[in-house]
């Protein structure tokens, strides 16, 4: 190219269009290949296990001026921590978009889902945090668990006792 030669410059010209066409193409490709809006990342909540199910309790208010504690296991806890909780338990609810707290107050997992479906995923992430955090979501089981250990040898000691009870 630099002695003037114009077979090299038609050979670089046709390299660069064909370069650039080639680049055209995978550009085309790529953005067929690129998921829709419709089919954006979300955040859902799935129980663990077919027995457990998601809950809300949504709080109903700021604590009351003249909180008291009553029932079994309340006698060691100091008011003022639970009045803070409380407390910080409303403050994140208020903070949630308002589509979110009426989702919260239906208290449907379906509900929730729908809302934090919409969501970009990190504040949808976010919003799972808070509600975890502040006690708004529950994870219940089903059924009732035993977890002592000795479900099993309770069973084997009766299974002892039936023969001899039998002769």
């Amino acid at each position: 190219m630099t002695t003037g030669d114009q077979r090299a410059i038609h050979i670089f010209v046709k390299d660069v269009e064909d370069t650039y066409l080639h680049l055209q193409k995978r550009a085309e490709v790529v953005a067929a290949e690129t998921p829709s809006e419709g089919h954006k990342e979300q955040i859902q909540l799935v129980p663990e296990n077919p027995s457990a199910t998601i809950g809300f309790q949504v709080p109903d208010g700021p604590p009351p001026a003249d909180l008291q504690l009553e029932g079994p296991g309340t006698e060691g806890l100091d008011i003022e921590q639970v009045r803070q909780a409380l407390q910080m338990r409303w403050e994140v609810f208020q903070n949630f978009p308002e589509d979110l707290k009426a989702a919260l107050k239906v208290g449907t997992l379906e509900a929730v889902n729908k809302v934090l479906g919409e969501m970009d995923v990190k504040v949808a992430e976010d919003v799972v945090e808070k509600l975890d955090l502040a006690g708004i979501m529950s994870f219940v089981s089903g059924g009732i668990r035993d977890e002592t250990g000795n479900v099993g040898k309770d069973e084997e000691d009766e299974d002892e006792e039936t023969p001899e009870k039998a002769e």
